[in-house]
């Protein structure tokens, strides 16, 4: 029997989402909280296999409680179950971890599947969003492989960007041109995928083209 915590704001839809689940569905709701910064309390008092989760919450919403499951390293598989279609949606998602990403008018088998899939560790998508799923999933393998392709300059135009230096400060330092600065950031957001010098800086990190 798979145990099924969830963590809706919305207390009728919950109810109606666990009075699907018959004995030979395999699944139980064990738990219902409105508020993901209970989850951690229920967690400590209650077996659970798969927390189904919304996004859009008042107190804290479905991606702060992922971010406050790790902090309290806490590692159960969480499965999204949202009304959202939109790609930044999906991507926070997956970003803070969880394991499969389904809509809210999905049927009841395709809800049995996910939480199935999601209790084994795999990955699951509802259709409406396949196309959002591989273009990330396409993104980020694009990075992981062309950062190892960056030129040294290229990599040293990072580190500078890291250290808070603009354009001027990165051409004084690398006797280079300010044109030439910008047309390297240029070429390093395009090549890994980026839109913003944050996000630069945090796939930097995370692919240890510079330490911290």
């Amino acid at each position: 029997m798979i145990k099924v915590l969830i963590i809706d704001d919305h207390y009728l839809f919950a109810e109606g989402v666990a009075s699907l689940f018959k004995p030979e569905d395999g699944i139980k709701v064990v738990a219902h909280t409105q508020n993901g910064n209970i989850a951690p309390s229920i967690l400590e008092e209650t077996e659970v296999d798969v927390i189904l989760m919304d996004i859009d919450m008042p107190v804290i919403d479905g991606i702060e409680t992922m971010h406050l499951l790790k902090e309290k390293e806490i590692d159960i598989p969480i499965l999204m179950l949202t009304m959202h279609l939109s790609i930044q949606k999906i991507r926070d998602s997956l970003k803070s971890g969880a394991q499969g990403y389904i809509i809210k008018d999905a049927s009841k088998p395709e809800l049995i599947e996910a939480i199935k899939a999601t209790s084994e560790r795999k990955n699951y998508f509802h259709t409406k969003i396949n196309d959002q799923v591989f273009d990330y999933f396409r993104g980020r393998n694009k990075a992981n492989t062309i950062v190892d392709e960056l030129s040294s300059r290229e990599k040293e135009v990072v580190k500078c960007l890291a250290d808070g230096m603009n354009s001027n400060a990165i051409a004084e330092t690398l006797f280079i041109s300010k044109h030439t600065v910008k047309t390297h950031r240029r070429n390093i957001m395009h090549k890994l995928n980026v839109k913003t010098s944050a996000e630069l800086i945090k796939l930097a990190i995370e692919k240890k083209i510079i330490d911290i």
